[in-house]
């Protein structure tokens, strides 16, 4: 075929799939006749489409006025209507939504959301939303939104680094050129609508403080891009993370070493940590320090018997905590056995 042969021939295709397509958004179910004086809901104007965790997500704005400018007061649901331009398949309707029911869409704030799963890549698709009163009376239709489908973005590149904090979580992943990254937290049985960063991550980089420690959270990271006004997101990799106390408890304070009789007594100041576990006792012979308590003692004193070697010996205490985080040591007291 001659260049100016094929250009023809992709002008004609060109022109084909417009045409079907303006079809697709002419034709469709015809709502249910509308009686004289009753309000009908007013259009939707901003329907709009975005691919979360490889699903297509429809979203718009709650209508709140009917066609006349009254407010709505009986709105019953919303018919989504879809076409295939690509495959000369006019507007049928894809679902009926109820709001007296919870399956099928959500709602996050004003905006209503739901999903369209049954797509096939290299095909042109097409909807319309109309917003039906509960006694199923349809109003007007809403802009039409289309999108040529294709396979959303692979998972992220592997492996994923976990770093665990006092109260927060950070991870850290191998970047993919020309994506971005979204970081969703699981809630309970299942992930959010939207994710936990509030901007695109650019970097393969996220960090969350004001977690609970001990807890264990589940995060799913998805490659992120951006084509055609909508964005893309694909499926994800999924890690778990169980922030942890870091925080070592206060240094005891008021030490002090004393002889008394055969032993050596040391005390101390309780110390006023909320997840206090008890305090180690430690002493200094030849500058090196001995642990002389096996396990935490709960008491504010502590005697030491094994002291006949010694003319003088130097203690001191730290504090330790639940989780295992044990304080800086106190000030050193010094005590003289021997004369």
């Amino acid at each position: 075929m001659r260049l100016r042969d094929r250009s023809l021939a992709k002008s004609l295709t060109f022109v084909l799939s417009l045409g079907i397509l303006c079809l697709i958004i002419s034709c469709g179910k015809k709502g249910n006749p509308v009686p004289k004086n009753l309000p009908v809901p007013g259009g939707i104007n901003d329907l709009s489409g975005e691919v979360k965790d490889g699903v297509l997500f429809l979203s718009f704005t709650m209508p709140t006025k009917n066609r006349d400018g009254s407010d709505i007061v009986d709105l019953g649901g919303f018919r989504i209507m879809k076409g295939c331009s690509s495959c000369s398949a006019a507007l049928g309707i894809l679902k009926e939504i109820h709001l007296d029911d919870t399956r099928g869409f959500t709602i996050q704030g004003n905006r209503f959301y739901t999903y369209d799963d049954d797509l096939a890549a290299g095909y042109q698709y097409a909807y319309r939303v109309h917003p039906v009163t509960k006694k199923g009376t349809a109003g007007d239709p809403s802009n039409v939104f289309s999108i040529q489908w294709e396979e959303p973005p692979p998972k992220p590149a592997s492996p994923i680094s976990v770093k665990v904090n006092d109260g927060g979580v950070e991870l850290s992943w191998p970047q993919d050129e020309g994506y971005s990254y979204n970081v969703y937290r699981r809630d309970e049985d299942a992930y959010p609508l939207f994710p936990a960063n509030k901007e695109l991550l650019i970097k393969p980089f996220f960090v969350e403080t004001g977690l609970t420690n001990g807890q264990k959270y589940l995060y799913e990271i998805r490659k992120v891009k951006e084509k055609g006004g909508v964005r893309w997101e694909g499926e994800g990799l999924k890690v778990e993370a169980i922030p942890r106390d870091l925080t070592p408890p206060p240094v005891p304070m008021g030490v002090k070493a004393e002889k008394r009789g055969g032993f050596a007594r040391i005390s101390w100041m309780a110390s006023d940590g909320k997840d206090l576990a008890g305090y180690n006792v430690y002493r200094l012979v030849a500058g090196k320090a001995q642990k002389l308590t096996k396990i935490p003692v709960q008491e504010t004193s502590y005697a030491d018997h094994d002291i006949a070697p010694y003319r003088y010996l130097s203690y001191y205490v730290t504090s330790i905590d639940l989780s295992g985080n044990e304080s800086e040591p106190s000030t050193e007291s010094v005590v003289v056995l021997k004369e």
